[in-house]
């Protein structure tokens, strides 16, 4: 690898928020200066596109890992700031050959700070070997059993083979211990250090619906200010949420329902 630092978002099960954080993530480090690359390594249900506004570039990762084109023509420019690699949504490619992976990160790491790899969801062999491709691991979870039994089904692959681990994110986190676990409980069944607890946020489809990722379709959001957060901690840069960022959200609220 080159310089960047490759990490991998992993999830035991669907459905835990994954390729937004990852898009949203790599677009708030971004934010701070560096250059981040998104690679949609998840053949079975690609999304990396859609978060990205729908974005269809013509070369997808497929086309490299099956020697039909070369790692720079897959890798493109996006208007957040981020550079992609995005996937096929054709069935044929839901299982390619994935021993270019390694070829396509480190290239992507040569002008990269940072490459955020979007994980299938589940450990099957695919996941295993995109695990063993990546130099950090972060696991991404739901404050929910299901959730935390498969994360902790992750964990336990990534300590057993020596990968790794930054920790875990709690995603879509809608503080109600009644009905979901506590941080306490998650950090408890997955051993990991927890790095973030993002909000559920009714925003983050509103922003999809829009094709535009949350942090730059309302950046006072909740969820959007937590991500910006987490950013911030993995590349050592100082951010402060903006102030009054409530009595903002209220106010725009009020906005929406008058006009």
């Amino acid at each position: 690898m080159g310089e960047a630092r490759v990490i991998g978002l992993v999830s035991g099960k669907g459905g835990v928020g994954k390729t937004s954080l990852c898009v949203n993530l790599g677009v708030s480090i971004s934010d701070f200066g560096y250059e981040v690359t998104l690679v949609d390594a998840d053949f079975s249900a690609s999304n990396l596109g859609v978060y990205l506004g729908r974005y269809d570039h013509p070369v997808k990762i497929q086309d490299v890992l099956s020697g039909e084109d070369e790692v720079e023509s897959a890798i493109f420019r996006h208007p957040t700031g981020v550079n992609a690699v995005t996937s096929s949504n054709e069935v044929t490619d839901i299982e390619p050959d994935l021993s270019r992976m390694d070829e396509i990160l480190s290239k992507a790491a040569q002008s990269s700070d940072f490459v955020i790899v979007d994980f299938p969801p589940g450990l099957d062999t695919t996941v295993s070997s995109l695990m063993e491709s990546c130099d950090e691991l972060i696991v991404v979870t739901m404050p929910t059993q299901t959730a935390g039994i498969n994360a902790a089904q992750i964990t336990e692959k990534a300590k057993l083979d020596r990968q790794a681990l930054l920790g875990s994110i709690i995603n879509k986190v809608e503080g109600e211990p009644s009905r979901e676990l506590i941080t306490r409980e998650v950090e408890t069944m997955t051993e990991t250090h927890i790095l973030s607890e993002v909000p559920y946020d009714h925003e983050m489809k509103e922003a999809l619906f829009h094709h535009k990722p949350l942090i730059e379709y309302d950046p006072i959001s909740e969820a959007a200010m937590e991500i910006k957060s987490l950013a911030a901690d993995m590349s050592g840069e100082e951010y402060k949420k903006p102030r009054f960022a409530s009595i903002k959200r209220k106010l725009n609220k009020i906005k929406e329902r008058i006009g």
